[in-house]
């Protein structure tokens, strides 16, 4: 491995995670051999030569995406990287910041925290800010993990961090391929599916809290994918009154979460 070929970990300026890069072909390469855990591999519109299929091969094997970034985008995360322009050799892999779980891991982590638990899935969530909102959302509304999609979602990126004030280091994470198996381990171990969609009859102020939940926020604009709606239990709204049709993914996600919270709270003190 020669010296541009490196690790690189940059501070971040208020300390809440490091921006962490691996570039070059043989860096990237022998951190995929060696099980390295990565979020997402960038390569430059256009490169071609000797590594890149290797690169490609290795991260399908490893369930690592990988995208042709446009060349102004890939300058600037040789920047972010702190590698000189050309340095990175058209390859740049953003680590792993969040330890990630397999669905499996997080249902009985969920289970033990709570008689009730509650998971939020994302998908399709492609804005790394709603990530990381919707994350700090869960985590002070007690939910007991999240659920993200590898192949449509956002990576969980230092900008995802940032914008969950740090609830991402607290919040356990489960990564899965497509979200659709994921979904129906959670429905064989209990859980029933509530999705939200704009066009749903059921008001979010319905939604019971009494029995293990995962709520699926979906993407921004095209809401949830048809295959994750089939897979939904109900589907539930939040009724606009003013003249825009609908919130934010993340606002969304942070009303109908805190609903929940409100209605276990409420039922913890009939008790």
């Amino acid at each position: 491995m020669n010296d541009k070929d490196r690790l690189h970990t940059a501070d971040n300026a208020d300390n809440i995670t490091n921006d962490s890069y691996i570039y070059g072909r043989n860096a990237v390469a022998e951190a995929l051999r060696a099980g390295q855990s990565i979020e997402k591999i960038y390569i430059a519109y256009g490169a071609e030569g000797r590594g890149l299929e290797d690169i490609k091969s290795l991260a399908r094997k490893s369930g690592v995406r990988c995208a042709e970034t446009d060349r102004r985008k890939f300058m600037e995360l040789e920047r972010r990287a702190g590698a000189m322009r050309g340095e990175a050799q058209s390859v740049v892999a953003l680590s792993s910041i969040v330890k990630s779980l397999d669905v499996q891991t997080l249902i009985e982590q969920a289970y033990y925290a709570s008689d009730t638990p509650l998971l939020v899935a994302l998908d399709g969530i492609s804005d790394p800010h709603n990530i990381g909102a919707i994350a700090r959302s869960a985590e002070c509304a007690g939910a007991q993990g999240l659920i993200l999609s590898l192949e449509k979602s956002a990576p969980v990126s230092p900008a995802a961090m940032k914008a969950s004030a740090g609830a991402l280091a607290y919040l356990p994470a489960a990564k899965a391929g497509t979200l659709e198996p994921a979904l129906k381990d959670c429905k064989a171990a209990g859980f029933r599916i509530v999705g939200t969609d704009a066009s749903a009859r059921k008001d979010y102020f319905a939604l019971e809290a009494d029995a293990p939940l995962v709520v699926v926020i979906g993407a921004e604009g095209a809401g949830m994918s048809p295959s994750v709606r089939r897979l939904c239990d109900e589907l539930i709204t939040i009724p606009m009154l003013g003249k825009i049709s609908s919130l934010n993914a993340s606002v969304a996600a942070g009303v109908i979460l805190f609903r929940l919270a409100e209605k276990k709270n409420a039922s913890k003190t009939e008790v």
